[in-house]
């Protein structure tokens, strides 16, 4: 039971949620007053459910950043291999470059003892003095790279 202002007695039940009624001329007013713990309770529930997808949104943020991380490791893994790869060529480039060059120097029309000989083993032996120096350079270069750290 509850007792509305002016007006006697009055059920709990009656009306939807209406507190009092006055007569001012002949009309009737009704003030509307919420149900403060259905409101409460609905609100509770929103934030229950808005909290639980702040959750699951913080987790697949978790989950983006960690995917994120996983392919900037994987793309500077790449990265590395190719540098080490243009490492070992450009030292190939340059032993073949020198190779080249002595080669230019025996290419060139001057009067050397060493075109006098009527023998071909000469021309195999300088090419292959040649290519064996090169190859050893190359060698070399490569395991020198291998033990500072450049290349893996």
């Amino acid at each position: 039971m509850i007792r509305s202002r002016g007006h006697g007695i009055k059920e709990a039940g009656d009306g939807p949620s209406s507190e009092g009624s006055s007569n001012n001329g002949g009309e009737t007013s009704v003030r509307f007053t919420p149900k403060i713990d259905e409101l409460e309770i609905l609100l509770e529930a929103y934030f229950v459910q808005i909290d639980g997808t702040l959750n699951k949104l913080s987790t697949l943020r978790e989950y983006v950043d960690d995917t994120e991380d996983y392919i900037n490791i994987m793309l500077d893994d790449k990265q590395n291999q190719l540098l080490q790869m243009g490492i070992v060529l450009s030292t190939g480039t340059l032993v073949i470059s020198v190779a080249v060059a002595v080669t230019g120097v025996f290419g060139i029309n001057i009067r050397l003892p060493l075109y006098n000989t009527a023998d071909m083993a000469v021309f195999w032996q300088a090419t292959g003095g040649i290519v064996g120096a090169s190859a050893a350079v190359f060698l070399v270069a490569m395991l020198c790279f291998r033990r500072s750290g450049i290349l893996q």
